[in-house]
């Protein structure tokens, strides 16, 4: 019975329309806590800034875990890929000088490309629409010389036409920093760090997180073993800052931030330009020059995100900025539908019913043992009316099981998804995969057959069966 208290006092308390600061830091607090114990983060630092004022702050866990050296507003982290909309701030500040153009051709500037590389625009570097070879993954770059892994992607061919669809892609931001380089004759760092952060005492570019410094924190990541462990990530020389080389403090980050929502950085009409949505020729992807567009509740929303642990979002309408740094992750998160979350705490404007439904599920299924009573209550909600709860508790099944590696309780969020939903063959097919993974294969036969029931594609049917004839060994 306590627990279904707590489980409506947790959604009374989320949307509510009115609050004061201390409300907001209750919300807030209450969610990175609960954040920090489900996906096993190490430590993290967060600011929330409306209006150009602060109006949540704060630091949470450790720098350092075998030291117990805890998070401080000395803490520097390093914001990998959250890197690259700083590099995207930098071109427009050229742009904006004339020096450049975002339809110049990268031999412009830099002239010894490949041939076939030639024809590529600035634009399309930025947008990540280019089709190069990818100086990916880090695993074979992390040794090479600039010069070895240029070498590499140059022997490699075209994925693709520039301009026909997004392809996250580091080769590009490469390009970028030669281009910023050889323009301002200056090296990345002291261009950007002179242009956007006055060189700022905490903020400085680095892509070895090997090298010792002062207060930086250290990284933690489930990446080699497939648990915590210390992770130091780390690429060759300098030609990799425009990629992944920013570390920063959360202050200068919110200064930085101040400076840009104020037009200090780019002016407006800058502004709008970069965070024009790139007209891809072949795909619908949202995205923008540098950055990631997304409506969140019919609000544009710009920003990006780094190594699963670091992010930054803007709500222009809004004048809302979200800063959320960490220092790695035990168990996968989707990191925008955090932002989003934390977003919905602060206005209730911004919310997206569809993920409060999906975190309210998910912190129920969490938080207690049998979460079938709280999921009833979540589902009865006014709020979550037509909302689409089979989706939902796939979805967290899912999460579960590929996120949180717990088949079992993975098994009794889809059993529960199958009561729920007993004409739906997805909800069956999932828990089938559930006890496969699970080891269970005999389980896992009888939910098939189940699916396959109530699928009348032929195409699933066909495929489900070699599957099932494959588990009967």
């Amino acid at each position: 019975m306590k627990q279904l208290f707590i489980t409506i006092l947790f959604i009374s308390h989320l949307i509510c329309f009115s609050q004061n600061k201390s409300e907001i830091d209750s919300k807030i607090n209450d969610y990175i806590k609960h954040l920090i114990k489900r996906q096993g983060i190490p430590g993290v630092s967060i600011a929330v800034v409306k209006n150009g004022e602060i109006i949540y702050k704060k630091n949470f866990g450790y720098a350092n875990i075998e030291h117990q050296v805890p998070i401080s507003d000395n803490s520097i982290f390093r914001v990998y890929s959250l890197t690259k909309p700083i590099i995207s701030v930098g071109i427009f500040q050229l742009i904006e000088k004339e020096k450049i153009n975002l339809d110049d051709i990268v031999s412009k500037y830099i002239s010894d490309l490949p041939a076939s590389w030639n024809h590529i625009k600035i634009k399309h570097l930025l947008s990540h629409s280019s089709g190069l070879p990818d100086m990916s993954p880090t695993s074979e770059f992390k040794d090479l010389t600039e010069e070895q892994a240029k070498n590499k992607v140059f022997k490699q061919d075209f994925k693709f036409e520039p301009g026909e669809k997004y392809d996250y892609n580091q080769t590009g931001f490469w390009i970028l920093q030669k281009i910023i380089e050889n323009v301002t004759d200056e090296i990345l760092a002291d261009y950007i760090l002179k242009n956007q952060f006055n060189f700022g005492k905490n903020t400085f570019f680095s892509s070895d997180s090997r090298d010792i410094v002062l207060n930086r924190v250290t990284p933690y990541f489930p990446f080699e073993k497939g648990t915590l462990m210390i992770d130091h990530p780390y690429l060759q020389g300098s030609y990799a800052h425009s990629k992944n080389g920013l570390n920063i403090t959360l202050d200068e980050f919110i200064n930085w931030d101040k400076k840009l929502t104020k037009d200090e950085i780019l002016d407006k009409e800058s502004m709008n330009v970069m965070w024009q949505s790139f007209p891809f020729t072949k795909s619908n992807k949202s995205f923008t020059y540098g950055w990631d567009k997304i409506m969140v509740n019919n609000y544009e929303s710009y920003g990006f995100s780094g190594s699963l642990c670091t992010a930054y979002r803007i709500f222009p309408e809004k004048n809302l900025s979200i800063i959320f740094l960490t220092n790695g992750l035990t168990k996968w998160y989707n990191i925008d539908n955090i932002v989003n979350h934390i977003a919905s705490l602060v206005d209730r404007d911004i919310l997206d019913i569809n993920n409060l439904a999906f975190e309210t599920v998910l912190r129920a299924t969490y938080e207690n043992e049998d979460f079938s009573s709280n999921y009833q209550v979540i589902k009865n909600n006014p709020i979550f009316e037509n909302n689409n709860f089979e989706a939902h508790l796939n979805d967290v099944g899912y999460f579960w099981l590929l996120g949180l590696n717990n088949s079992k309780k993975a098994i009794r969020v889809f059993e529960l998804n199958t009561k729920e939903f007993p004409k739906s063959w997805n909800t069956f097919d999932s828990l089938a995969d559930a006890y496969e993974k699970n080891g269970n294969f005999e389980k896992a036969i009888f939910n098939y057959l189940k699916a396959i029931n109530l699928n009348p594609n032929e195409e699933y049917k066909t495929k489900t069966k070699i599957k099932i004839k494959k588990l009967r060994g």
